[in-house]
């Protein structure tokens, strides 16, 4: 699913002679496990993934006119400033249609490996807020990513028929939440639940916290399904794994794997 770090973090790193086997062997610091998760801010998002040796920035900023920017970097991160540090960076405006949920990219504004004055930085405020230095042309000035935990996409289990497909809104500062859709039950079979809710990542306890209603659908004696709409408000609450699945807490503490068919 996710591409590899470039290669020249690898050639730059320390004892180049055996770079392919220290990628390998080189664990994620713990000092910069806090920066792994997706960020946003209304119109924005930021994904930052581990990669065997360092870390993928990905900003992706999209304006009202339907005209955006996807910011890459490749980062180390340094301890003496709790922080990430690029070594390479690049910048491509494209343009956005609405109608396809297409992006049309032009050539590269600039890319290739920073000079010492174009180092961008990464670090996370006192109220948990993700900074965003860019050494090209300061283009995170006044921005402060919020951190919404790492759960858009399809997740599921078949032997259970459980599936949740969590898609991130995020269009405005008021739209900062997921909206999650759940199949719960074979719908070829008798009985299925459908719940539509909206959710809400909890930093401080690492869950998406999510509330709404429900669906009930029902095979008749014609092999139709009669829907039946609840009254009752829902809750869920998920969690990620340690080997990044999604637990399903109020589910009966189900596993749900990632669908790597799944496109936003």
């Amino acid at each position: 699913m996710k591409k590899l770090i470039s290669i020249l973090l690898a050639v730059m790193m320390m004892g180049v002679c055996a770079c392919a086997a220290m990628a390998d062997e080189r664990p994620e610091p713990e000092g910069g496990k806090k920066f792994g998760s997706d960020w946003a801010i209304g119109g924005g998002y930021v994904l930052i993934v581990y990669e065997e040796e360092g870390y993928r920035v990905s900003i992706d900023i999209l304006k009202d006119d339907n005209t955006g920017s996807l910011w890459e970097y490749s980062c180390y991160y340094m301890e003496d400033t709790d922080s990430l540090k690029s070594v390479s960076s690049s910048r491509t405006n494209y343009t956005y249609d609405p109608d396809t949920n297409g992006k049309e990219f032009a050539d590269p504004v600039y890319e290739g490996l920073d000079d010492e004055n174009q180092v961008t930085e990464f670090t996370i405020d006192k109220d948990g807020f993700l900074i965003w230095k860019d050494g090209h042309e300061d283009a995170g000035a006044g921005l402060k990513f919020k951190n919404i935990g790492s759960f858009e996409g399809v997740w599921q289990n078949e032997a259970e028929a459980v599936r949740a497909e969590m898609r991130w809104n995020g269009a405005t500062d008021d739209e900062l939440f997921y909206t999650i859709y759940i199949t719960r039950g074979k719908t070829d079979g008798d009985r299925y639940e459908e719940y539509t809710m909206n959710g809400f990542y909890n930093p401080a306890t690492g869950k998406l916290e999510a509330m709404g209603t429900r669906i009930v659908f029902t095979k008749n004696a014609n092999g139709e399904y009669d829907p039946e709409d609840d009254t009752e408000s829902y809750d869920a609450v998920f969690s990620m794994t340690a080997d990044g699945k999604v637990l399903y807490e109020s589910g009966n503490g189900i596993v749900l794997d990632f669908n790597e068919s799944w496109t936003n």
